[in-house]
């Protein structure tokens, strides 16, 4: 172990602005695994590789806190895997590789060596630290100039100040501070529930009891208008089957009911009797159930309807109505009863039955959810036909002088609602006109009864409030300072999620709202996590820009015409490297020639368009612009020529073979936009000007060099670079025979190649066997 380097103590290594790698050392059998995992959630950590031996990764599976370590690892979705530092430390350049080893991951990382392997693991990150690397020696020492993006970036803000000396604390705690809100919740609730509770829990309940009465008028209205329909029909066809015609004296006659009537009564029990009336005299036959369920003799009912005057009955049957009308004959039978009334199709007589008012809406009565709702129903003079209360139906009581039957009549609609006041109480209520027009059906409650419900769950919630008020007083006076706490790992976890660490190390400790908000936090962290992770992946297939457009929904369809830099490279001599190659090998040399190749484009903020084969096409200005579209292109041709140095350097050292390429740069109109199918769409440049840029890049061979430039391309850029101007050459699909320029360097390099033949030396690029046959003559 190095002197100084604690037995716990962890190092770390920045690799970005908000990544880093830590090295730690294998805990013991009896370490604390927790403290571990809350490091681990704390600084953020996607993977922990186990640095050690080939024997002492044998010994790890045998170790109980290893393997709970990895089952906590991989419960937590963090990444494993294993590194034989023996072998590593064995290669030439480990302090580098491991740098570079350690950069090569997405996000930080935790190396976790062994006892054995400590001394020599520390040295290496040491090493790394200080900048003490092994020096290497290079055939050439490319220039690249300070290139960073032209895009405006927002300027970072100093961190405030820390006046510590200034700051003093307030004698006002939190504590404190939360009883004097929750008391001012209590008075001020308190006094408003007072004050307006009353009022505005009165208007609502109102609306609702209108609401419930209107619903219950409209169900009974549908049930009578129904019941009426059906009685009518019965009776219209009782009357013509019954033969007997009315004369002097036969309404007091018993008379046995035919079958076709008796089959009606027996499945309504609440019909007393059928009758028919001709001339002033009646006949009628009574059902035996209703008479029973009165608890009264036939002959003494019969007696009522004899006894009720000859001018009644002419005014019942009076012929001023159309087919229909109902009376209350309550008064004169001592029970509720009421006259159904339906005049004979010929005009000659009239059939009629004798009903219980239940028999109205029966159906509509079970719907009552209590015996607080009165129904009742009105004639087209506001006359009370029945009611739910027997006492009101027998009373024959006027209610044309009600208020709510006064606005009923007036009313232009077939329903709505009013409270009146009728015999000295408040009634609500609420009625809906038949289709006929000659009934209403009203459904009413006392105010009185209604509101004596409403005063007694006020007076509930009233209390509840109190007693939930009450204990939350005591709960904040009790635990207010346990808010502190997940405050204050809210506050750190939020500083990690600013650094780009979206594992933050914090757990809901409570259910209430910090409890909440810790919870939503996690949750918002783990979308930024994922967010990231899609873009990340999404923009390994496209650009990160067409990537953040594309999830951010800012990417419109179709194309439009724009001035644009495209590339063209291409890999020469690529077949013939493939076939030494396993299938394998050749899928790692391209990712690893991507991987540079593709950087030193985004580091120009250029656009990888497509890889084709070995080849890869991109282009600047087509989704943003900063004006040097050209310049940014060749800037990365330069780069990309200076990291295939470094590529093919440490080629040699690994037995990787040699790579070399050719590039063509053309600037021009081209169609920007998404362009494929209905269910494959593609960020893509078409047109002329990409055409002629993938054929200069093929005229690379021909002239034995590199990076080849159009005319276009070249007049914008010319005072920055060193050409050579090469030979006018026929171009396919050109009219005038195109002139190219051979990119030598940057004009500030003091280095740059002074010709081609310079650059081929340092390229390695082959001498062309003979002039290109696309010169033109």
């Amino acid at each position: 172990m190095q002197e100084g380097i604690a037995k716990n103590q962890i190092l770390e290594v920045p690799l970005t602005g908000t990544m880093s790698a830590y090295a730690r050392r294998f805990p013991e059998e009896r370490s604390n695994l927790s403290e571990w995992m809350d490091e681990i959630h704390t600084k953020g950590i996607q993977e922990v590789v186990f640095w050690g031996t080939k024997s002492e990764a044998s010994a790890w599976k045998n170790s109980q806190v290893f393997r709970d370590l990895v089952k906590k690892l991989q419960e937590d979705k963090i990444r494993l895997s294993t590194m034989d530092g023996t072998k590593f430390r064995s290669s030439p350049d480990s302090a580098r590789k491991l740098d570079r080893f350690l950069r090569s991951h997405l996000g930080s990382v935790l190396v976790c060596y062994s006892e054995n392997e400590s001394d020599a693991f520390v040295k290496l990150i040491q090493e790394i630290l200080s900048g003490k690397k092994e020096e290497s020696t290079k055939v050439y020492t490319p220039y690249s100039p300070n290139i960073t993006s032209e895009k405006p970036q927002k300027e970072k803000q100093e961190p405030p100040k820390n006046h510590g000396e200034d700051f003093k604390a307030s004698r006002i705690t939190i504590r404190v501070k939360l009883l004097a809100i929750v008391t001012a919740i209590v008075v001020v609730s308190m006094g408003l529930m007072i004050g307006l509770a009353t009022t505005l829990f009165r208007n609502y309940t109102v609306s609702l009891i209108q609401e419930y009465n209107l619903s219950l008028a409209r169900l009974t209205g549908l049930q009578v208008g129904l019941r009426i329909k059906e009685l009518s029909a019965k009776s219209s066809e009782f009357t013509d089957k019954w033969n007997i015609r009315p004369s002097k004296g036969s309404d007091s006659k018993k008379i046995a009911p035919p079958a076709f009537i008796s089959g009606f009564f027996s499945t309504h029990p609440k019909i007393l009797a059928w009758g028919k009336y001709e001339q002033g005299e009646s006949t009628l036959v009574f059902n035996p159930r209703f008479v029973r369920d009165l608890r009264k003799e036939e002959d003494e009912i019969r007696g009522l309807w004899v006894s009720i005057p000859k001018e009644d009955k002419e005014k019942y049957f009076a012929s001023e109505f159309e087919a229909t009308r109902l009376e209350n004959i309550s008064s004169k039978f001592g029970f509720p009863a009421v006259l159904f009334i339906e005049k004979d199709v010929s005009g000659k007589g009239y059939g009629f039955f004798l009903i219980s008012p239940q028999d109205l809406w029966e159906s509509a009565r079970s719907a009552l959810q209590t015996e607080l709702f009165a129904i009742w129903v009105v004639d087209s003079r506001g006359r009370l036909v029945a009611h739910t209360e027997e006492s009101e139906t027998v009373s024959a009581k006027d209610y044309s002088k009600n208020p709510l039957v006064q606005f009923l009549l007036r009313s232009p609609a077939d329903n709505g609602s009013q409270t009146s006041i009728f015999e000295g109480k408040e009634t609500l209520g609420s009625f809906q006109q038949l289709e006929d027009g000659n009934l209403a059906v009203v459904s009413s409650i006392e105010a009185d009864k209604a509101f004596e419900a409403v005063y007694k769950i006020r007076r509930q919630n009233f209390y509840i409030l109190i007693s939930v008020l009450s204990l939350a007083f005591l709960v904040v006076f009790l635990f207010s300072r346990t808010l502190t706490v997940p405050l204050i790992n809210l506050l750190s976890a939020t500083r990690q999620i600013e650094r780009g660490n979206y594992k933050v190390g914090i757990k809901p400790v409570t259910r209430d709202e910090v409890g909440v908000l810790t919870n939503s936090f996690l949750k918002m962290a783990h979308g930024l996590e994922e967010r990231e992770k899609i873009k990340d992946t999404f923009g390994k297939f496209v650009n990160k820009e067409i990537a953040e457009r594309a999830l951010a929904g800012d990417m419109p369809l179709g194309g439009v015409t724009k001035d644009v830099t495209v590339f063209f490279s291409d890999l020469r001599n690529f077949t013939g490297m493939s076939e030494k190659l396993k299938p394998s090998e050749v899928v790692d040399f391209l990712n690893a020639y991507f991987t540079e190749m593709v950087e030193c484009i985004y580091l120009t903020e250029g656009i990888v368009d497509k890889f084709i084969g070995d080849a890869i096409m991109a282009h600047w200005g087509a989704l943003y612009t900063d004006e040097n579209d050209a310049r940014n292109a060749i800037n990365s041709a330069l780069l990309m020529r200076n990291a295939l140095l470094e590529f093919n350097r440490i080629g040699n050292e690994i037995g990787r073979p040699q790579a070399r390429f050719g590039c063509g740069i053309n600037t021009g109109p081209v169609v920007v936009g998404q362009i494929g199918s209905e269910k494959k769409l593609e960020f893509t440049v078409i047109g002329d000007a990409v055409n002629l840029a993938s054929r200069i890049e093929y005229l690379t061979k021909d002239f034995g060099t590199d990076i080849l430039v159009s005319e276009t391309s070249y007049e914008k850029v010319k005072d920055h670079y060193k050409f050579e101007s090469l030979p006018p050459v026929w171009i396919r699909g050109k009219e005038k025979p195109q002139r190219l320029y051979a990119v030598l360097g940057w004009l500030e390099d003091p280095d740059c190649p002074k010709n081609i033949e310079e650059l081929r030396k340092i390229c390695g690029i082959p001498e062309p066997d003979s002039p290109s046959k696309a010169i033109a003559d």
